[in-house]
């Protein structure tokens, strides 16, 4: 089974300044066979650079018609070494996570078998998720933990929010940590993300300020370009640490497992480098008792399924991120996407990555033939 075809759909985003959050913008990949099997992936976006991502995939495609659908290891390191000439960045490990993850769904789709089997199977009866409930808006302490206690009453057992956006001072995000832990009460999983926003001092006098609050990690407290100085970090706190969502492939973790500079990382699939990727990466951090979450700040239809499905055989596994606020947003051009129970999502039983995609409605946001 060959590739015949490969066609890219840039669906834009929405500022809908009445909502929580504004609706992303999306890139879809459809790769079509010559077997007349197609499979479907998903590029992570990084804002201001949806066009030249969606140039990166016309490029990478002009390299891959007529090469096996199946030579997906050959595929990441053709990436690397040819197309990139190891001078490679994180917007084309995006583009070439979009459609590595549309290889694995055309592959499963042909085997009519779940992504997850192709990898060696599941090591856990579900998976746990966490709701991530970010807002660009300034929020209130109050209408933070009111829309936490939603998402407990729905059934998470794990937040991550935002406490220190760009406007807020260190006591008005103190006091939202203290309003939220109030009232979610001491036994939900709490998380905090920074954005890579501090510098290291002020990182370390920050999470001194919130060990009171019993975080379960600190996300991104600084950037991941400097292992050492995250390792000294580490040192220096209570709480876990974890970053890696900015990074890509094996080649870019492996610095920080080598010094322990985290106990957890969360690389994202759409920006990584794919399943494979995101799979040998876990598999690294093991003999390093280093955990995984996987990252997720794409579709919660696609890009949540090419998540669950590479989640879904990594024993070190931490809960997977899920956007409530985001679980709609593509439901008007594709459908089967999961939904969580209780904080957990079941494991996939459709081939491939079991979401199916209205053509005619994706016709208007076609970008390349």
């Amino acid at each position: 089974m060959k590739i015949a075809n490969i066609t890219t759909y840039f669906l834009p985003g929405d500022p809908r300044p009445e909502a929580w959050c504004p609706k992303q913008p999306h890139v879809f990949i459809r790769v079509e066979t010559t077997s007349r099997v197609a499979g479907w992936g998903e590029a992570y976006t990084l804002r201001g650079r949806e066009k030249s991502l969606v140039e990166l995939i016309a490029a990478m495609a002009e390299q891959l018609i007529g090469t096996d659908v199946s030579a997906i290891k050959a595929f990441n390191h053709r990436i690397y070494n040819r197309f990139g000439e190891q001078r490679v960045g994180i917007d084309v490990f995006c583009a070439s996570s979009g459609i590595e993850i549309a290889l694995w769904d055309a592959l499963g789709r042909s085997l009519d078998m779940p992504v997850y089997k192709l990898l060696g199977g599941s090591c856990h009866e579900t998976l746990p998720a966490y709701a991530n409930f970010w807002s660009p808006q300034r929020k209130t302490a109050d209408q933070l933990a009111a829309k936490a206690l939603e998402h407990v009453e729905a059934g998470f057992t794990m937040l991550k929010f935002y406490p220190f956006q760009a406007s807020e001072s260190v006591a008005e995000g103190i006091e939202k940590l203290q309003v939220m832990r109030a009232a979610i009460g001491p036994d939900i999983k709490l998380a905090v993300d920074l954005w890579r926003h501090a510098l290291p001092d002020q990182a370390r006098e920050l999470c001194r300020l919130m060990e009171p609050f019993d975080l379960f990690w600190v996300e991104d407290a600084i950037p991941p370009s400097n292992p050492a100085v995250i390792r000294r970090l580490r040192d220096q706190v209570r709480q876990p640490l974890i970053t890696g969502e900015t990074l890509a492939t094996k080649r870019e973790f492996a610095p920080l497992f080598d010094v322990q500079a985290t106990g957890m990382v969360n690389p994202d699939v759409c920006a990584c480098g794919g399943i494979l990727e995101l799979r040998e990466i876990a598999a690294m951090a093991e003999p390093h008792q280093i955990l995984i979450s996987p990252h997720n700040f794409n579709s919660m239809a696609l890009g949540l399924a090419a998540t669950i499905n590479a989640a879904a055989g990594i024993p070190n596994l931490l809960p997977v991120e899920f956007f409530p606020e985001f679980a709609e947003d593509v439901d008007e051009v594709c459908s089967g996407r999961q939904l969580p129970q209780d904080g957990h999502f079941a494991l996939p039983e459709q081939p491939g990555l079991g979401i199916e995609f209205d053509m005619a409605k994706m016709e208007r946001y076609r970008t390349s033939d």
